[in-house]
């Protein structure tokens, strides 16, 4: 099978996870969305995998999503450690790939199903979204491998290892710590106090299956439809 399709194949599982967790039908599959890879730079192999989605309207919305090799690459890696039901190859570029693709998709989603509402959304809600999208998708893929996410530490990676890429402008840079900040925020306020009071609370709710919860899925589902503003005056309060 090709590289495309492998990834493809992710990418479907990724939207997957998403539309039963937050309980919406898939109208537009990302996968069928893609733009042509584009090539890693030869002078710059360890270059950071990257994705980006793009967002056109006029009379109708066009979307479409543009990865670098290297992420496509890692991520039919991934594919083939999941099928294999093994983790021991697992590097952490492989995840850091994973992350960058649930977050182009998470941004995929948001605005079409906004746009299925007539809803606005924002580009800071995007990455909002993005960074609780990767606590839910994550754990479920690496467990594939036989393998176990802890969100404790998911959280730190996400937050206390975030770094900016280079040549962000002033507004992008300010956008992404914001989000970050959010973010951590609903961590604090919204997830750990459901994780401390569910069945399991303690340690073993650390563990990425502590997002099934029924009443974390719950809430998220509640912020999944709610505006930013009303999103950021919960976290804000």
């Amino acid at each position: 099978m090709a590289t495309q399709e492998k990834f493809q194949g992710l990418i479907s599982r990724i939207e997957t996870i998403l539309a039963s967790y937050y309980g919406f039908e898939i109208e537009l599959g990302a996968g069928d969305c893609l733009l042509p890879l584009t090539p890693d730079n030869p002078a710059d192999p360890n270059a950071d995998p990257t994705g980006t989605l793009f967002v056109t309207q006029d009379d109708e919305l066009y979307l479409g999503l543009g990865f670098s090799k290297g992420a496509a690459d890692h991520a039919v890696l991934f594919e083939g450690l999941a099928q294999a039901g093994t983790h021991a190859e697992l590097k952490s570029k492989t995840i850091a790939a994973l992350l960058v693709v649930i977050e182009e998709v998470s941004h995929f989603h948001l605005v079409s199903q906004r746009a299925l509402l007539d809803l606005p959304t924002t580009r800071l809600e995007l990455e909002w979204q993005a960074e609780i999208d990767k606590m839910i998708v994550l754990p479920n893929l690496i467990g594939t491998t036989g393998a176990r996410v802890i969100l404790r530490g998911l959280r730190h990676f996400l937050v206390n290892k975030f770094t900016l890429r280079t040549g962000l402008s002033d507004e992008e840079s300010s956008r992404y710590q914001a989000a970050t900040r959010f973010f951590d925020r609903a961590w604090r306020d919204e997830l750990l106090p459901l994780m401390a009071t569910g069945p399991g609370a303690g340690i073993g709710a650390d563990f990425g299956t502590a997002m099934m919860d029924p009443k974390i899925k719950k809430r998220l589902r509640e912020f999944y439809r709610m505006s930013w503003s009303s999103k950021a005056s919960v976290l804000a309060a």
